[in-house]
């Protein structure tokens, strides 16, 4: 979680409650300006935590600033991913792009923050 929100422009993660079905938390952009923050809920249980392969990839991408906002800036198969078998990378961006946390304005679940192609 704290990979995939830092990939979207996170800088800090503020963590509000947890329940077994999901997580509350706040992102922060910019720490200087306190507009620069968002609610969110990760609705998640043990069967959809993001596997070790997509936390990887995410981690990767991101300091190799592969992603534009919420883009993957490079075609898939362009992406220089050794670490990972090349049968296994249409599972892992698919469960990757199925990641989505949902961001919270006003006490409701509005938008969402996600990663594509």
């Amino acid at each position: 979680m704290i990979t995939f929100l830092t990939a979207l422009g996170a800088v800090r993660i503020i963590w509000g409650d947890t329940f077994v079905d999901k997580i509350y938390g706040t992102v922060i952009y910019d720490e200087s300006d306190p507009e620069e923050r968002q609610d969110f809920v990760w609705h998640m249980t043990e069967d959809n935590v993001p596997s070790d392969d997509v936390r990887k990839v995410i981690e990767y991408m991101a300091n190799n600033k592969l992603i534009d906002i919420d883009k993957i800036i490079k075609p898939i198969d362009e992406l220089p991913l050794n670490f990972i078998e090349q049968h296994q990378k249409e599972k892992i961006f698919n469960e990757l792009f199925n990641i989505e946390v949902r961001m919270i304005d006003d006490g409701e679940e509005t938008d969402r923050y996600f990663i594509h192609n």
